[in-house]
């Protein structure tokens, strides 16, 4: 079974925002804003069906904010075995 070091507290997100250069606030799983049950549903069931090929690459979708500029993005994460 795969992880994500960052939803585990292992690694911190360490991101700069690419329009100003400030490091990037995470906010969580991309998966978990997807509904109100969605942090209660299977990781892999719903990345099936998140628009992003993060299930194929292994990968931990993340929101990210700029406390700089105020812009957001998706980022994936490699999940770890």
């Amino acid at each position: 079974m795969s992880y994500c070091a960052v939803c585990n507290g292992i690694e911190e997100v360490s991101a700069h925002c690419p329009q100003c250069g400030s490091l990037l606030d995470d906010h969580g799983r991309f998966n978990d804003f997807l509904g109100p049950y969605s942090p209660y549903r299977q990781i892999d069931d719903i990345s099936m069906t998140n628009g992003y090929p993060d299930l194929a690459r292994h990968e931990c979708m993340h929101v990210l904010s700029c406390p700089g500029c105020a812009r957001s993005y998706t980022i994936g994460f490699a999940e770890t075995d």
